[in-house]
């Protein structure tokens, strides 16, 4: 019950922080890497789908709680778009933070990061993903980028070496990772 709380409560946090253009987590001097670009459309069409039915529904069925559960629904499918947009994989000067939506977040150290490679993979298992020693957050059925780890991480119960995850400019995304973990290795030396 509590996760179903805390997802519904960032979901509609997530709403505001969309109206107001604004992500969370994510500092002025840190780089944004989206995810949600290719399923924002789909749930843009499934949110006009939902809001025709409520209009439809609210001209044939008089009673209320109807009404109210139809605005739920679309709040909810609304949410879950904002936290897609809003709550974006995050680059910080020491840091690789990735998510997926609003309840799954895994933070990297730059300086336990060997390499960074652009790796299209199809999966057909859960969101968050262990495989052997390699972790998966995929949107969408697919991942773009591999991380390649020099130092194990501790993840839920497992240890990886590598993190596959999804990216909206792959390239970009892996350019700006491993930019980042070279600049943080000379500022170190």
């Amino acid at each position: 019950m509590k996760r179903l709380l805390t997802s519904q409560w960032r979901g509609l946090t997530s709403l505001w922080l969309w109206v107001r253009r604004r992500r969370a987590g994510v500092g002025p001097s840190d780089t944004a890497i989206g995810y949600a670009r290719d399923q924002v459309p789909t749930l843009s069409v499934l949110t006009g789908a939902l809001a025709l039915e409520s209009f439809v529904v609210g001209l044939l069925v008089p009673w209320w709680w109807v009404h109210v559960l139809d605005v739920l629904t679309l709040l909810q499918v609304l949410g879950i778009a904002a936290v897609m947009v809003t709550r974006p994989h995050c680059l910080t000067s020491d840091t690789l933070v990735l998510r997926e939506g609003s309840m799954f977040e895994v933070r990297v150290p730059l300086a336990s990061i060997a390499s960074a490679r652009v790796h299209r993979k199809d999966h057909n298992g859960p969101t968050i993903e262990f495989d052997d020693d390699t972790l998966s957050i995929v949107i969408g059925n697919q991942t773009d980028v591999t991380v390649v780890l020099s130092d194990p991480l501790s993840v839920k119960d497992s240890q990886v070496s590598a993190i596959r995850f999804r990216a909206d400019d792959p390239r970009e995304a892996v350019r700006a990772i491993n930019d980042a973990s070279r600049e943080l290795a000379t500022n170190v030396h």
